[in-house]
């Protein structure tokens, strides 16, 4: 069994502004950065590992969680936040979204978004391979809002159906514990 720590991400301007980001890199506001630190400080007992998404507001928030603890820090592309296509770069006010879990069932087949399938596919195969490596060890991970409601749903799941998935809004800087159950 692995003891996951899943946490999204601190703030960023695009939080701040209500604004999709998706697969656009962009950095934590200047504000969310002592938050973050002090967040960290919530992190206990330390992870023996940690996995972050390369886009820069996820690993600068693994930085900050970990800063100082000399924990390990790898980046992983399958906790990447999904392409949200032609609705990137747009506010949620600009869309008639409250949010993006209504994102989600906004998209459809949009223009440039990866489907819901992608997404489920490549989070299932991160935990299979933590779970994998991993027994006996706590995890943090560090991804994205959307990203994280289908890994929570992967660890429960072994394949996507849409009937059955219900989108949770994960909020920034949450820390959201999980028991990760290594398949026999």
């Amino acid at each position: 069994m692995v003891d996951l720590v899943i946490v999204r991400h601190s703030k960023t301007p695009w939080n701040l502004a209500g604004r999709v980001q998706g697969r656009s890199d962009i950095p934590l506001a200047p504000e969310s950065e002592e938050a973050t630190r002090e967040a960290g400080k919530r992190l206990r007992p330390l992870p023996d590992i940690a996995f972050c998404s390369p886009l820069i507001r996820a690993k600068r928030t693994a930085e900050l969680l970990l800063e100082g603890s000399g924990v390990e820090i790898r980046t992983d592309d399958r906790l990447v936040e999904r392409n949200f296509g032609v609705y990137e770069g747009k506010t949620y006010d600009e869309l008639g979204l409250p949010d993006h879990t209504e994102l989600f069932y906004a998209l459809g087949e949009t223009k440039g978004a990866e489907s819901s399938e992608s997404v489920f596919s490549r989070v299932r195969s991160f935990l299979t391979d933590i779970a994998a490596s991993f027994d006996g060890k706590r995890v943090l991970v560090v991804s994205h809002g959307v990203c994280i409601s289908y890994l929570i749903y992967a660890l429960d799941h072994d394949k996507w159906d849409p009937s059955d998935y219900d989108i949770s809004y994960i909020k920034n800087l949450d820390f959201i514990e999980k028991k990760l159950i290594k398949a026999d």
